[in-house]
């Protein structure tokens, strides 16, 4: 990256705070709801209620905090500016709406008549976020492997979305004669393996040398990675809607091997690392990517483990281990710069200034990721076991840590220098 990029193409700090508060809004409602689930932990996996807890942390706490990120790292690391900010504001605010109207709409059934409006919103917002980057890349000269990410993981988005707009139209009014759970695997596919992985998989390559001070390493592994992610979950929509079981196979085989990719790139990567302390960020990156590990091998293994729970198990760790250790992990250093820099920058030469690690109340962040951790781990016990009583316990320390993060957020966002 040029010295001086991110302070010339970055966004407003008020553009990017709206997505990361409105995250923490949606955190904070995830942690409130999952105590009550515990009914669920012997239905099916693709139940209303779940769909409902789904699409609330997926769409309200990872997606809002990815889309947050992205208008700020994609203007440094395309280096151009953002289409239109303005976009990307009216885009909150539909996304805001629309996935609470979604949450709702498929966690009662006296207002699953929203559905069809809420998931209109969220499309709109959807159809915003990817023309808004679509056509940000016209202006791109030089397309890096992170740029290639970015650019595929949002035609995936495109798709998947499509795909979910349609599912949930369906859902109420029965237009579709055919079973539509090939649309909904696509749909996921789409969604978890098209758009989430390959947009973690670019930026890691990003924020992971640039917070564990990482040098000199090698990106091969990565580009391995790239083409095997982008041909398995081609193949695996494809074969879903066609419903070809061979087909789905070799997608998903593809994906996983790409999966294992990008985790030896951030072995090679974490190898060459400066920084070796480990810090809240260092220990939720590490325990995130062991989730990963355990799904991966986890769905490997699906086809031949005969236990009703298993998915639901998978998805929990896909879920609240991987994806929200990793965000979890990644706010307490981003939050703290997008501050910093805002606040502080211009008093630098003039007067003290923080530095960036005492925007965050350490002690607090390292009880936030061991309760987060011992939750997580008692409520995958509590869904191995079917014991109800266990995974509502793991829930409910989960649920203190996630009120610990934000307590940590907004101890950074309203940061200010005692005297």
């Amino acid at each position: 990256m040029k010295a001086g990029l991110a302070t010339q193409m970055a966004p407003p700090f008020h553009l990017v705070a709206h997505y990361f508060v409105g995250g923490a809004i949606y955190y904070a409602l995830v942690a409130l709801m999952l105590p009550f689930f515990q009914s669920e932990l012997d239905t099916f996996f693709l139940s209303h209620q779940l769909a409902s807890l789904a699409h609330l942390f997926l769409l309200g706490f990872v997606m809002m905090i990815i889309f947050g990120a992205m208008y700020q790292l994609v203007p440094v690391v395309l280096e151009v500016p953002i289409f239109s900010k303005d976009f990307a504001y009216i885009q909150f605010y539909l996304l805001f709406l629309g996935t609470g109207m979604m949450g709702v709409a498929f966690g009662k059934a006296q207002f699953f008549g929203l559905l069809p409006y809420g998931s209109l919103l969220v499309y709109l917002a959807m159809l915003i976020f990817v023309a808004n980057i679509l056509l940000t890349f016209r202006q791109v000269k030089e397309w890096t492997l992170v740029a290639k990410f970015i650019f595929t993981s949002n035609l995936f988005l495109l798709a998947a979305v499509s795909l979910g707009f349609v599912i949930a139209l369906n859902l109420l009014h029965g237009f579709l004669d055919q079973d539509i759970l090939p649309l909904v695997q696509a749909h996921i596919a789409g969604t978890l393996g098209g758009y989430v992985l390959m947009t973690v998989m670019g930026i890691s390559l990003v924020l992971i040398p640039m917070f564990s001070l990482s040098h000199g390493f090698s990106e091969i592994y990565l580009k391995i990675a790239y083409y095997l992610i982008t041909a398995g979950i081609s193949i695996l929509i494809l074969s879903s809607l066609l419903e070809l079981e061979w087909g789905q196979a070799i997608g998903a085989g593809l994906s996983f091997l790409a999966i294992l990719f990008f985790l030896y790139q951030i072995k090679v990567i974490l190898s060459k690392r400066v920084k070796k302390k480990g810090d809240a960020w260092s220990h939720s990156v590490m325990i995130s990517l062991c989730f990963l590990f355990f799904t991966v091998m986890g769905m490997i293994a699906l086809p031949f483990v005969e236990f009703d729970r298993f998915p639901l198990l998978l998805g929990f760790s896909f879920f609240f281990g991987f994806l929200a250790f990793l965000i979890n992990g990644h706010i307490y250093k981003i939050l703290p710069f997008l501050v910093w820099f805002k606040k502080f920058s211009p008093l630098v030469g003039q007067e003290k200034v923080p530095m960036l690690h005492d925007m965050v109340q350490q002690k607090v962040a390292n009880w936030q990721f061991r309760l987060t951790t011992l939750g997580t781990l008692g409520s995958l016990l509590g869904i191995l076991s079917g014991i109800g009583l266990i995974f509502t316990i793991g829930s409910l320390i989960m649920a203190v840590g996630a009120f610990l993060l934000i307590y940590n957020m907004v101890y950074t966002l309203t940061f200010k220098l005692k005297n």
